[in-house]
């Protein structure tokens, strides 16, 4: 195992955690499923051959020289890889030499594609480590495995995800990559994107998926137990994973925070990875495991993601807390732990990753309070293992190279209190213990007690709903960690007709984060994204009738994301007919918008029009009418975006305040989307002044209707039968004080009325 064999000198484990808070619980916290509904399945990552439909176009494949395999492997026996300090070590960094010549470009939409393949041809697994990169805006490399599903890393752009211009593709069971550049239209490609690369030439098969002898499933050969076979560890075997960095591996364990925030966060030893960098480099491989008890069962290789966090790490107790980046597979299950330091004859058990292979189970005995990895020796544990016998096999249960990292948990509760750092049992030496470093000690001295409390989060915090956003103004937040369980809100002031635009970056293969604008926090969302791709928008111009807007970020997969958002707000032009002075003629229909006009100085409208919503009459703009027609004149916003409002008056100038419309209207019934609808009786030759706003603080879009419908060529003919007589005079008479039968257009019936009908008396023209 990556350990130190007694009576070596200690090396470290690495955990690595993040949290705001103290660790306050008094035992620790037990392990757990994800909270709440599954997440979605993520679609795989498509190569760049597959983007394009360029997949069964052949790649040129660049042939490094073989290695010598035995003289890495007797090299390790010399160096004590796997035994001693150092890791367990199955790969070999070899420069690929590539250069544009290793490679074919082909045409594709929008740009060029660049692919090769490298491969050695003696190599068990194959992983590249690519340095110095540098894409211009536009390009991106993506890395994968030929054959191998969701194996694709990328797309990579600018100097790569980790900032560093590094990038490493996934170690799997082949000896070839697919390297894949593409390069957009009118952007340079003179030379590769990238200064250095490394073909990471696989000695060791590290991907066993079936090994000869087993006993009933229980075992495989005469030394390791299979946790398959022990569904009460079911929970800690979905949340073992094995390490994979640059060219050596190790075990670890999901951690839970003592909130259940399901932060990523992996638990290991610091002798495994202890730097940043390394980190990086780190593929997390849950579920590569056997599932099924029978002597015939073949191990499955799980799921594999790459790249992870540096959170804490102590070399006193050997322990390492990482972060994963990526979107965790489904049904892991995070692991609890005990922050205090367990008993001796504690009944304990581990699963971990012996040589590399597939997972294991071990159950021993903490036998004693200290064990020499390193000093003081009071901060390891002492684990003997039980014998076989006990299990009615042939096998014991032990550790190896590649266990190192790994959790010992009591059986009592199933926490986990310490991490494999040194010890002398292995396959053909089952009796000598093992050490494992405490975690407790990393809690009470090294750091871990605020990540372990919970993960960490932004400065913004606490945004978790609605009713407590944080407000932001015109600009750039980086930083920024949006939850699973702890989405984030953010109140914007935009006024209306303002185009407010809000972009948020991140990595989408670390988690969907998505975007909802809304005008309240009891409403439905009035603008969205949520695309499952790199990158969220939204563009919204503001007709929603609020000044206030409220931002909802929240993920569509995965437990946690880190992202920057970009606000910025401009007001739209203003309406060129925003005031009275600049109407438009119109002579029929016309298309409206009141987006980005202001209140007129005209002001309210009179009492009269009163229908309930106020007097008010905000964000208006002006048409006008040069009457043609004498008869029934109708103006109509009806389906508008918004709450309409319109006012008719007539003159020859713009009204004053104290101008009275000849018609007014707010919502009329049966018009649809709240719009209004005006009409009055129009006489030809006269000029209409036609006010388009809205009661409240509204504006949007619609289609204004004028019309008119000629009147009777005999007017004052109220009944139709050809004659002005006795009849229309009692029709005249009955709508006296009403506007039913006006006649003169000033929309009163009165003695005006009365002597156009005594003048037209007789026999109809």
């Amino acid at each position: 195992m990556s350990r130190i064999t007694v009576p070596l000198a200690l090396s470290l484990a690495a955990c690595v955690l993040g949290a705001p808070t103290p660790v306050t619980a008094s035992d620790g916290v037990d392990g757990h499923s994800a909270i709440g509904v599954q997440q979605p399945a993520q679609e795989s990552t498509p190569n760049l051959s597959q983007i394009f439909g360029m997949e069964f176009v052949p790649v040129p494949l660049h042939v490094l020289p073989p290695q010598d395999n035995e003289f890495f492997l007797t090299e390790d026996v010399i160096l004590g890889n796997g035994t001693g300090q150092n890791p367990y070590r199955f790969a070999v960094p070899t420069p690929a030499a590539l250069e544009l010549g290793s490679g074919d470009w082909i045409d594709v939409e929008g740009g060029r594609l660049w692919r090769t393949r490298i491969a050695s041809p003696n190599a068990t697994t194959a992983r590249l480590h690519l340095k110095g990169i540098d894409l211009p805006a536009g390009q991106q490399l993506r890395m994968s495995a030929p054959g191998w599903a969701d194996s694709v890393i990328g797309p990579i752009e600018g100097v790569g995800e980790f900032g560093t211009g590094e990038a490493w593709s996934l170690s799997l069971p082949t000896n070839e990559v697919l390297l894949e550049w593409f390069v957009p239209h009118g952007s340079a490609a003179k030379q590769l994107p990238f200064a250095e690369a490394d073909y990471y030439h696989g000695y060791r098969q590290i991907w066993k998926l079936e090994e000869e002898g087993s006993d009933g499933g229980l075992a495989v050969g005469t030394c390791h137990l299979d946790p398959i076979c022990f569904p009460t560890w079911v929970g800690e075997s979905n949340g073992t994973v094995r390490l994979i960095f640059t060219g050596s591996l190790c075990s670890g364990q999901l951690t839970a925070t003592t909130a259940v925030d399901e932060t990523p966060y992996v638990m290991t030893a610091n002798h495994c990875i202890s730097t940043q960098s390394v980190a990086n480099s780190c593929q997390f491989n849950f579920f590569y495991r056997r599932n099924t008890c029978a002597a015939s069962a073949t191990a499955s290789a799980g799921s594999n993601i790459t790249g992870g966090d540096l959170i804490v790490t102590q070399a006193a107790s050997d322990c390492t807390l990482l972060m994963i980046r990526p979107t965790l597979p489904a049904n892991v299950y995070w692991v609890g732990w005990t922050n205090n330091n367990v008993p001796t004859n504690t009944a304990s058990t581990c699963l971990h990753h012996p040589d590399g292979s597939y997972q294991r189970i071990s159950f021993g005995t903490k036998n004693a309070a200290s064990f020499p990895c390193g000093s003081p020796q009071t901060n390891w544990s002492r684990l003997s293992w039980n014998p076989a016998s006990q299990y009615g096999v042939t096998s014991t249960g032990v550790t190896e190279g590649g266990s190192s990292g790994s959790a010992i948990y009591r059986n009592s509760d199933r926490r986990m209190y310490g991490v494999l750092t040194c010890g002398g049992s292995s396959c053909s030496s089952t009796s000598p213990d093992d050490g494992y470093g405490r975690i407790d000690v990393a809690i009470s001295s090294g750091g871990f007690a605020t990540p372990l409390a919970a993960g960490t989060d932004d400065v913004q915090e606490p945004n978790d709903s609605c009713a407590a956003p944080r407000v932001l103004a015109n600009g750039t937040y980086s930083g920024l960690v949006v939850k699973k369980l702890d989405e984030d809100w953010f109140q914007l002031s935009s006024a209306q007709g303002t185009v407010i635009s809000i972009s948020a970056t991140y990595v989408h293969a670390n988690g969907d984060i998505d975007l909802q604008l809304f005008s309240n926090c009891a409403g439905t969302a009035i603008a969205s994204d949520v695309g499952n791709v790199n990158n969220a928008s939204i563009n919204y111009t503001n007709t929603s009738g609020s000044d206030t807007l409220f931002l909802r970020v929240f993920l569509g997969s995965d437990t946690r994301n880190e992202y920057s958002l970009t606000v910025s707000s401009s007001a739209p032009p203003t309406p060129t007919n925003d005031e009275c002075a600049a109407a438009i003629d119109i002579t029929g229909s016309v298309a409206f918008s009141t987006v980005g006009a202001t209140n007129s100085t005209t002001g309210t409208i009179p009492a009269s029009c009163n229908d309930g919503a106020g007097t008010s009459m905000q964000r208006d703009i002006w048409y006008r009418i040069f009457a043609q027609c004498s008869g029934t004149a109708t103006v109509s916003t009806c389906g508008a975006s918004f709450d309409t409002r319109v006012a008719v008056y007539q003159g020859f100038t713009c009204p004053s305040a104290s101008s009275i419309p000849v018609g007014c209207d707010d919502n009329t019934t049966g018009c649809a989307g709240n719009g209004s609808q005006v009409t009055w009786q129009a006489n030809a030759g006269s000029v209409y002044y036609i006010r388009v706003g809205s009661p409240i603080a509204a504006s949007g879009t619609g289609q204004l209707v004028y019309s008119c419908v000629e009147a009777p060529q005999c007017p004052a003919d109220l009944d139709g039968d050809g004659v002005v007589g006795g009849a229309d005079l009692g029709v005249l008479l009955g709508a006296w004080g009403s506007a039913s039968a006006d006649l003169d257009g000033d929309g009163l019936v009165d003695g005006s009325d009365l002597g156009t009908m005594l003048g037209a008396w007789g026999n109809c023209p």
